[in-house]
């Protein structure tokens, strides 16, 4: 180096720019959201994968929620993580409505006790048709829940029956009946396709009556199989499912007739009316925009920077452990910046999309930079624009979504787990076959 080029600057910091912010701006709490578990259910859906309790009785509901609350109010202590503020708080299950009113309340009271909660927050609960009660759900909307999901899955009664459901088609109008009286605004309803044997003028139905019902948002889930439900145990021993070609035909109608009713998609499956609601779900841009989610009671997860984790699944070993103070936590990874990338990607575009500045903000690098080959793959697929300001899915790439998170697994994501790891998270495939 000559001694034109020897450079006299001391540095003190990095970067060297920097702004006059407001404190109450820079200092501002980070926005999160809670999710809260309830196991507990009538009977096991045939489909489902999710950790249920059959045949609860009060006494163990209640030790549950006493339980679930010290949790709660515990979160406070662990050091590691800063204070939230509380954009949106989500009660699945399960089926929260198996709950009585108070115990439903005293959760939601126990996180606003618990958490800073924005003013606006959205507090979601999950109902089954059967539970779904006129007094039950007015003294729960006055409690500060104010987002209700209704899992009704099919208007069709032999499918109702065959997959386990509780309800009947006339409990479905009932419900949604007293969720009207109840004066519930932002209502989802849930549909699943597709159930085994079902036929496409079933699902033509189903669709048809879900939009007659004007709900705010409707969710069409295509079927998830997993090893340790019915289904997964069915097909695993030779029991066939309906053909890809008519699961594409049912998705595609389901999209078509839900845009035609005037409902605009937020994620691949789920719509919200803009006339009805100003948005399908802000605790699922939560989930899947991956930030920063707090999950309590029994198998609840919780994602919060790059620590993920999971909490055990057992409920009274759960009870036990929190009424000893001891963790109850089950199973957790940490993500590297490259994994938290593809998160950010697979995730992202169950959304629909992912903006390319967000993208840049929180990485530092351009998402053509990164993932310039997996874009290229989906653009000549046809299953995503690659936009000038975002990565957003076509209609092909709706219809053909797990194809086009499959494109960012890599091979250490889907090699068998080995000894000490457990794998999560990822369903088990299902094999083509004729209708």
């Amino acid at each position: 180096m000559s001694a034109e080029k020897i450079e006299r600057r001391n540095i003190h910091t990095y970067p060297f720019k920097y702004t006059h912010t407001p404190a109450e701006e820079f200092f501002a709490s980070e926005k999160a959201a809670i999710y809260v578990h309830i196991p507990f259910c009538t009977k096991r859906c045939h489909f489902c994968d999710y950790v249920v309790r059959i045949g609860s009785n009060s006494s163990l509901r209640e030790q549950y929620v006493d339980a679930v609350c010290k949790e709660i109010r515990q979160f406070r202590s662990i050091p590691c993580f800063p204070s939230f503020l509380i954009d949106a708080l989500y009660v699945g299950g399960g089926t929260p409505g198996l709950l009585e009113s108070r115990q439903l309340t005293r959760i939601l009271k126990t996180c606003q006790d618990t958490f800073a909660f924005t003013e606006d927050a959205e507090i979601s609960i999950e109902f089954d048709p059967r539970t779904a009660r006129l007094d039950k759900l007015i003294e729960v909307r006055e409690a500060g829940f104010n987002r209700l999901s209704l899992g009704l899955q099919t208007f069709d009664q032999h499918l109702l029956y065959a997959n386990n459901r509780p309800h009947t088609v006339e409990d479905i109008y009932e419900a949604y009946d007293a969720i009207a009286s109840a004066r519930f605004v932002h209502t989802n309803v849930d549909i699943l396709y597709p159930l085994l044997d079902q036929k496409m003028e079933q699902w033509e139905e189903t669709v048809q009556k879900a939009i007659a019902l004007k709900p705010a948002a409707i969710t069409a889930y295509p079927l998830e199989v997993w090893s340790n439900s019915a289904y997964g145990k069915w097909l695993a021993n030779g029991r066939k499912t309906v053909g890809w070609a008519l699961e594409e035909a049912m998705s595609r109608y389901a999209y078509d007739r839900l845009e035609d009713a005037g409902f605009q998609r937020n994620t691949t499956g789920g719509y919200y009316h803009p006339g009805r609601a100003r948005r399908y779900c802000r605790y699922g841009d939560y989930y899947w925009r991956t930030w920063p989610l707090i999950g309590f009671g029994v198998s609840a997860k919780s994602v919060i920077h790059d620590r993920l984790y999971t909490n055990m699944q057992d409920v009274e070993e759960y009870i036990r452990r929190i009424q000893d103070g001891q963790p109850v936590i089950d199973f957790s990874t940490r993500l590297t910046r490259r994994q938290e990338m593809r998160r950010v990607m697979i995730r992202g575009l169950k959304l629909c999309k992912v903006a390319k500045s967000e993208f840049r903000d929180r990485f530092g690098v351009a998402v053509d930079v990164v993932f310039g080959s997996e874009i290229a793959t989906l653009v000549e697929a046809r299953w995503i624009h690659d936009r000038a300001d975002c990565i957003e899915l076509t209609r092909e790439g709706q219809v053909y979504d797990r194809s086009v998170y499959a494109v960012f697994y890599t091979e250490e994501d889907i090699r068998p787990p080995r000894e000490g790891e457990v794998q999560y998270g990822l369903s088990d495939p299902v094999a083509d076959c004729d209708p």
